[in-house]
């Protein structure tokens, strides 16, 4: 049996009130004269839904006393008033109430109002329960994850706050993804949101911005859900920029093994001597390690244009150059291979021989 309260300062209407419910088969659980009342019974109580007159003695009238009620007690209220004004009835519209009954009523009409009140109420609370669930799903999901609703960005959880690069969901929230990913990638993402009839979407990677504009690569995982009851996509993004470097590095030293003569060094942005393999030492012979050098300061063993090197990383190119290494006994003809970091950054040089020309034959 349903529990109702009856919050009402006319004692004979609602007299007539709690005739009709016990009639419905309703069990009325208390009634009440004023709004702060109605809300400490529903707080001890726990009706499924209050009966509320609008006009109310008290500080609280029927319409804020509901507010109170339905933010505190999550349980339905029906007003009933006799008050059909344009504000009453705007106010009572936006407190989100279950119904709007006008005096009089008869009992046939309260009991149709207080069955659609009590199974709407039900439904709303299941959704937002679950809506609450998928929440804290996404929020303890082990990657990022965020919601994207008509092309906005709606929820997102700490990793991708984190991925982002920002504290503050309000950077981010209510902004358009599009705004976040590379203009190369902008079609590969319209042509998803857009397409609302494949059954599964496959996996597919984005270079985006963080909230400061530094590039990352990412893995999308994408998924149609129900969001505030509305069709959206839920991203899982995993950031992929270490491991696309690392590919793309491993693609340049196999070009550099299969088309090189077997010398190689290794430059960093510092222009010293990252790595080099015994090949390459016996054309320049030094008499010590030269890893942690810089390339400048080993002259009298090889020569290489300052200028040359500086042009490589400041142009941050991803095509290979020629390089030209002059030591005491040849002139080396390389090619150089940039090798990017997780920034897209140029961060090494990879230098392979191509051609050796032993100074003697050269004059």
């Amino acid at each position: 049996m349903r529990k109702v309260l009856v919050v009402e300062d006319d004692r004979f209407i609602s007299a007539i009130f709690s005739l009709f419910l016990k009639d419905l088969g309703f069990d009325i659980i208390g009634r009440c004269k004023d709004g702060v009342a109605a809300l400490e019974e529903c707080k001890s109580n726990r009706p499924d839904i209050v009966l509320m007159d609008i006009h109310l003695e008290g500080d609280l009238d029927g319409i804020q006393a509901a507010e109170h009620i339905q933010r505190e007690c999550e349980v339905p209220v029906i007003f009933v008033s006799s008050d059909t004004s344009h504000d009453v009835v705007e106010r009572a519209v936006f407190s989100n109430s279950y119904g709007y009954l006008v005096k009089p009523i008869t009992k046939k009409e309260l009991g149709i109002t207080m069955e659609l009140a009590y199974y709407k109420h039900k439904a709303d609370v299941d959704q937002k329960r679950r809506e609450q669930s998928f929440r804290n799903y996404i929020s303890k999901a082990p990657i990022a994850m965020t919601i994207v609703q008509d092309g906005m960005i709606r929820y997102l959880n700490n990793l991708a706050l984190d991925l982002f690069k920002t504290h503050y969901m309000e950077d981010i929230v209510g902004t358009s993804l599009v705004d976040f990913v590379d203009d190369e990638f902008v079609p590969m993402l319209e042509s998803v949101l857009a397409d609302d009839f494949s059954e599964e979407i496959e996996p597919f990677h984005l270079q985006i911005k963080t909230f400061h504009q530094k590039p990352l690569k990412v893995m999308v995982h994408a998924s149609r859900i129900l969001f505030n009851q509305r069709p959206a996509f839920q991203f899982g993004l995993v950031e992929i920029s270490g491991f696309m470097a690392c590919v793309d590095e491993l693609k340049k030293w196999r070009e550099a093994a299969l088309t090189g003569a077997g010398p190689v060094l290794v430059i960093n942005r510092l222009f010293e001597v990252v790595d080099y393999n015994p090949a390459f030492r016996e054309y320049v012979n030094p008499a010590f390690d030269m890893r942690g050098h810089s390339v400048f300061t080993m002259r009298p063993w090889m020569n290489i244009d300052r200028g040359a090197l500086a042009n490589i990383f400041n142009q941050e190119t991803t095509d290979s150059v020629t390089i030209s290494i002059e030591t005491t006994t040849h002139l080396l003809e390389c090619r150089g291979y940039v090798l990017n970091n997780d920034q897209g950054e140029t961060e090494k040089i990879l230098v392979v021989l191509r051609e050796a020309k032993p100074k003697g034959q050269m004059e």
